[in-house]
């Protein structure tokens, strides 16, 4: 009991814990072919499943991701070309940036030309 009162003071470290609701209530919901492969496709352009997708719709009324798959697309090109050149910019410090200064440029110009075509 002692040893129970002592971590009652202290305070609580790393992440809270989430809070389980479990989905226990359904509305059933006829659509038409078409009203259903609306939805899906609508669901799926933004990653979502169809049920998730109208779940959100009917409590919130609109349905907001952080990023589109395009952006996170773009995202993930950036990163590898980041990489790209964080290895670049090593080989330049080990052998001169001479030798690595035309790559540096290759490299700058397709992420130039990545972001223009935005």
């Amino acid at each position: 009991m002692e040893s129970k009162n002592k971590q009652a003071g202290k305070a609580l470290r790393g992440r809270p814990k989430k809070e389980k609701t479990k989905l226990s209530c359904s509305i059933n919901l006829k659509l038409t072919e078409k009203d259903f492969n609306s939805v899906k496709e609508k669901a799926g352009k933004l990653g979502m499943k169809a049920t998730q997708y109208a779940r959100e719709m009917v409590l919130k009324g609109s349905v907001k991701l952080r990023f589109s798959l395009e952006d996170l697309d773009l995202m993930r090109k950036l990163s590898g070309m980041a990489n790209n050149l964080n290895q670049i910019a090593k080989q330049a410090n080990k052998s001169g940036l001479a030798n690595t200064a035309m790559e540096v440029i290759s490299i700058t110009t397709k992420i130039k030309k990545l972001l223009d075509d935005r």
